[in-house]
Formats: structure tokens, C-alpha cells, sequence
């Protein structure tokens, strides 16, 4: 079984209660049918098969716990990735063989200096703290930055790693873009998307003078050039032709106009004439809180009208996924259809984590995780763990204790 290559929004521990409902009486009888004017209360559509996973340990049991400022970023190019604090404290990156689960490498702190020397940025260290896996491409995109002395001042940047290899693929210094007022100690550098077409980070500092500044920074995947940098927005997610962001009145706000900039040039594509935060998009479908849950076109930034959304949705592409805690359903919305479905199995659950590249919904509940489509049916075994990712056949998930579990497909 193949996942295929997309991005999933993380969340929470899982497992899922699940039941089956309406089944089919015994008896010459058939069950009454529907007439044609009649529309279905449940979800109708194709049903997913089964995921039958088998887990791979990963070599030398590796912990990777929050509270050790360590984490797992998810999979891609066939690599689990996760970061560390090396041994000058500076967040470090492993990669773990995705089919085997041995070490295929690692980024130390003397190994990073010299992969940046490499690349002409100068004497620096990666910071991966901030990282992110690359939906749709091989790569993984970090901050970076280069101390300051004598001669050189301190310099930020992004760099893009190859996960297959470990490699540098390209370094970019942003401290030229940012503007002459920016004190370039202060500059901390949060890289919260990339595609196979652009890396999107968020970047706070401050001026000379002390005042605190806010912008969005946007480069190219393939090289690392600068596209633009806009002031005054949160960025959030990358979502075909545009990037969605949050226009803030004030630097290190959380809350702003909602609205979608062209990710090509900057400038403003749509305003959804809504404040609130951005949830996530990589689609056709946009989530936010305003302060309720709603959904939005990502072409033009029009509301959607999903019904009452009763809990933290998730989409990808476009679909988007909730539960309902009272009917104890998953309810899911695709980009035109008339009204949102629910499935048609009894799910009780704390939340829909992820959806997948091949349509799974990923369920939370009980430190366990259980992907269902979106009849409600439960497709997979309740696995150990949060999500952390899935990439063609295998899935990630890690538990609160920094525990990692590899899992893939068998068929």
C-alpha cells in the first residue's frame, strides 16, 4: 500500500473506540431501499482497504521527547526524521531508513559546521529545531545562522537538506532581505512549510532601536532565492497558488485579518473578511478559528458553508475531517459538495489527527492512533503513539516517553 507523498497536520495521542452499525437482517426480506429522492444520511462513497502494518524497530531504540527539546519531523525521500540536542546544545538531525529502520545518518555539530562551510554561507551551525519535512519533494528545509566577530557580522538563513543523502542542497542568507534596521542577533527564524515549489518561514526580531518586528519570508524550493518578504503577516501553510497568513496589527500577534498572498510575487490574493488564526491548508480547503471552526476556499477565500464544525478539523487538499462528539461520528467535507457527510460507524475518539495522501483519517484516543476512511470504518490495528507521519507504506508514531514506532504496510 502506498501513502503517497503529502503533508499531514500532527497532533495528538490515539486510539479509537469503534462500532458497527446497520447491520443487514437475516431473512428472504430485503432491507427497505431508498427512493431516488432521497438523500443518504451518511457517507456514501468508496470505501479504503485495510492497512495491514507490521512494525520495524528502529535501530539503538531511539528517544525522542518533547521535553528534551528532541522530536520527530515525520518521513520523506524514505527517511525518518527527527531532531536532538547535540553536543554544544544546538538541535542536531537523525535519519532513520525508512524500510529497515536503521541509522542511514546523521547531521553532529562539527559535521553541520563544515556541510554549511561547504556551501559558501560561512562558519555557521544548523538549527533544526524549527524544520520541516518537504511535501512533494526529498528534502527537509531548517533555519541556519552563522556567528558574528571581527570581520563577519552574525548572518541568518535557511538551508535545505537532501534526506536521502544528508546533504546540503542549497544555503540561503536571509539577513540581506530582512532590512537595515533588523538587529541581526535577534533574528529567530521559524520555517513552517515547504512544497516541492517554495519554503515558507516566519522570522521575529528587532529593530536597532529595540522595537519588535514580525515578517514573512517565501524563497524558492529548487534554489533558495529570495521571493519576497512582507511585514506585518504570520505565514501559515502553502496552498496551491497561494500562501495563507494572518495580517497582525501589532508584531508577535497570534490573531489578524485572514487572508491568502500570492506566492509567487507577495502580494494580496484574497481577505476572507474574518480575523481569527489559520488551522492549516495544503488544497482546495482552508480551516481557521474565527473564533469558531470554519473552512474557506483557497482560490478565493470565500467561506464555506460545512454546517456546525464541533471540533478542531483537519484537511488536506480537499478534504476536510472533524468529529462529532454527540453523534460519536467523523464527519468529512470535500471542495463542493453541497453538505458535509458523516460516516456511517460509530467512532468515539478525542480527534482527527491527520489525513493522508491516499484519503486515511488518522484518529486520536487513548495514546493510540487508528486510520478509518471516511465511512467511519477503522482500517487499521489501534497503533501505539501520536502520529508523527506517513510516506509511501510506512507510518511513524511516538509516544509521550519520546518512544518511536516504525510501521509499514505488508502487502
Amino acid at each position: 500500500m502506498d501513502f503517497g507523498k503529502a503533508p499531514w497536520t500532527v497532533a495528538a495521542l490515539a486510539a479509537v473506540a469503534l462500532g458497527l452499525t446497520g447491520c443487514a437482517p437475516d431473512g428472504p426480506d430485503p432491507a427497505p431501499q431508498a427512493s431516488e429522492s432521497e438523500a443518504p444520511d451518511v457517507y456514501a462513497g468508496d470505501a479504503l482497504p485495510d492497512l495491514a502494518l507490521e512494525e520495524v524497530p528502529l535501530v539503538g531504540d531511539p528517544v525522542y521527547a518533547e521535553a528534551e527539546r528532541s522530536a520527530v519531523h515525520g518521513i520523506v525521500a524514505g527517511r525518518v526524521l527527527a531532531t536532538r540536542p547535540g553536543d554544544l546544545n544546538v538541535i542536531m538531525l537523525d535519519a532513520y531508513d525508512a524500510t529497515t529502520g536503521e541509522l542511514a545518518w546523521d547531521i553532529t555539530t562539527g559535521e553541520a559546521a563544515q556541510l554549511v562551510l561547504d556551501t559558501g554561507f560561512g562558519s555557521g551551525r544548523l538549527e533544526f529545531a524549527a524544520g520541516t519535512v518537504q511535501r512533494g519533494g526529498s528534502g527537509y528545509a531548517a533555519p541556519l545562522f552563522s556567528n558574528g566577530n571581527e570581520t563577519t557580522p552574525y548572518r541568518s538563513g535557511l538551508v535545505m537538506i537532501d534526506a536521502s543523502e544528508g546533504t546540503v542542497a542549497w544555503a540561503t542568507e536571509l539577513t540581506l532581505h530582512l532590512g537595515d534596521d533588523v538587529d541581526g542577533i535577534s533574528v529567530h527564524t521559524d520555517v513552517v512549510d515547504a512544497t516541492s515549489e517554495v519554503v515558507i518561514a516566519n522570522i521575529e526580531a528587532q529593530s536597532v532601536d529595540g522595537t519588535p518586528v514580525s515578517m514573512g519570508v517565501v524563497v524558492d524550493a529548487a534554489s533558495g532565492e529570495v521571493r519576497w518578504v512582507e511585514r506585518g503577516v504570520v505565514l501559515s501553510s502553502i496552498a496551491g497558488d497561494v500562501v495563507t497568513a494572518i495580517r497582525t496589527e501589532e508584531p508577535r500577534d497570534d490573531e489578524g485579518s485572514l487572508v491568502g498572498l500570492d506566492v509567487v510575487s507577495g502580494e494580496q490574493a484574497w481577505e476572507a473578511g474574518a480575523a481569527g488564526e489559520w488551522i492549516g491548508a495544503t488544497g482546495a480547503l482552508a480551516a481557521a478559528w474565527t473564533p469558531e471552526a470554519a473552512l474557506f476556499d483557497t482560490a478565493s477565500g470565500e467561506p464555506v458553508d460545512a454546517g456546525a464544525i464541533l471540533s478542531a478539523p483537519v484537511v488536506a487538499d480537499d478534504i476536510a475531517a472533524w468529529l462529532d462528539p454527540d453523534e460519536r461520528a467523523v464527519v468529512t467535507y470535500a471542495a463542493g459538495d453541497e453538505r458535509p457527510w458523516p460516516g456511517g460507524t460509530e467512532v468515539v475518539a478525542d480527534d482527527v489527527t491527520a489525513i493522508d495522501a491516499a484519503g486515511y483519517l488518522w484518529v486520536a484516543s487513548d495514546a493510540r492512533v487508528t486510520a478509518l476512511d471516511r465511512t467511519g470504518t477503522a482500517r487499521s490495528e489501534p497503533l501505539a503513539g501520536a502520529f508523527a507521519g506517513a510516506d509511501d507504506g510506512a507510518v511513524v508514531t511516538v509516544e509521550d516517553s519520546g518512544a518511536v514506532h516504525l510501521w509499514r504496510t505488508t502487502d
